[in-house]
């Protein structure tokens, strides 16, 4: 099980507002608009493994794959608040 976090209540919402190619490949400020968090909780996400997996281009250069994200909300996606608890 993932870790909890704000995003879990909303994730199926946020999945339903994606456009663009599952190959795309969002930055970090483009991720973060998507998802209404802060760039600096996807940045601490990655060091805590808690956010969605990531390409690293070169030193400075992040990258998430679309697919990889939508992956991730599906994870975090529930049917009943009974799930969510466990």
């Amino acid at each position: 099980m993932p870790i909890k976090h704000h995003l879990d209540r909303r994730a199926s919402q946020l999945k339903e507002f994606c456009e663009g190619s599952s190959d795309e490949l969002l930055s970090t400020r483009e991720l973060a608009a998507w998802l209404g968090v802060s760039t600096q909780f996807l940045e601490i996400g990655r060091t805590k493994n808690y956010g969605p997996m990531f390409i690293r281009q070169s030193s400075r250069r992040i990258r998430y794959m679309r697919r990889d994200v939508l992956a991730w909300l599906d994870e975090r996606t529930f049917s009943c608040t009974s799930e969510y608890s466990a």
